[in-house]
């Protein structure tokens, strides 16, 4: 994931939050302080958010009086985040940094996050080696990583071939179209993603994003958590911490210790 990662969100870093509007910040930063507290109590933490995009997790997680930092691949995204923090007033840090690069952020943490699903976009054994090993070495001791990720099982079952998702406010609307491809063999995901850009109902832009990601079965990421010295605590069902996991959940949450 180096410069051709880093492209991928450059025309859709700025009409990101616009498309997710919907999404529950506020609710998922609660289910992560909720995790927080079962396996750290309930302290003053440092936190890293790893694939932080444009910073709202981060942002509504220091509303919890924890210390946040933040780092992601794109830096038009980091930008956006950094932007967002000067009109709050918590002091969250963002580094532009990938999974691979996570060891230049200095200092240590007490949990470190990675939401959304973003550890699917590691999509060889080698990257996802080093993005542990960059995860366990900023960890404290005793430290707790927190992620989610896509379920092999139910991807392999359920994906869809075509989805469509639009999202504007009074002046823009964006609309995005999205072809997904599998390959059971090696596991990959292929996401092509076509947007329009609308401003007062007049098309202004039209630009394509391709995604290649990578899903995992559950029994896979325990193995590649033991060998990078990660220990499993707990697993759930992602914003389900009280649900049992069975085949057809698509998002998994692993809570695993140092």
């Amino acid at each position: 994931m180096t410069n051709k990662a880093n492209s991928r969100f450059s025309k859709y870093a700025p009409f990101y939050d616009l498309l997710y509007e919907d999404k529950d910040y506020k609710a998922e930063a609660q289910f992560i302080v909720d995790l927080i507290k079962d396996f750290k109590g309930d302290k003053k933490l440092t936190l890293l958010d790893a694939g932080c995009g444009t910073g709202i997790h981060a942002i509504e997680l220091s509303k919890f009086g924890y210390k946040l930092e933040g780092s992601d691949i794109s830096n038009e995204m980091i930008e956006i985040a950094r932007e967002k923090v000067k009109k709050t007033n918590f002091p969250v840090k963002f580094h532009n940094e990938s999974f691979q690069t996570l060891n230049n952020i200095k200092g240590s943490f007490d949990v470190i996050l990675c939401m959304f699903s973003s550890i699917n976009y590691l999509t060889n054994l080698e990257d996802l080696d080093i993005f542990f090993r960059n995860v366990f070495s900023l960890l404290k001791k005793d430290g707790i990583f927190i992620f989610d990720f896509w379920n092999g099982e139910a991807v392999e079952k359920e994906f869809s071939k075509v989805r469509t998702k639009s999202a504007g406010n009074k002046s823009m609307k964006i609309e995005r179209k999205s072809e997904t491809s599998i390959d059971t063999k090696t596991q990959e995901v292929f996401l092509k993603f076509y947007f329009d850009l609308f401003e007062e109902d007049s098309l202004i832009d039209s630009f394509v994003e391709n995604h290649h990601l990578r899903y995992f079965f559950i029994q896979e990421m325990k193995s590649i958590l033991s060998k990078n010295n990660l220990n499993l605590l707990f697993s759930c069902p992602f914003m389900e911490r009280e649900s049992k996991i069975y085949g057809d959940t698509w998002n998994i949450s692993f809570v695993a210790k140092k």
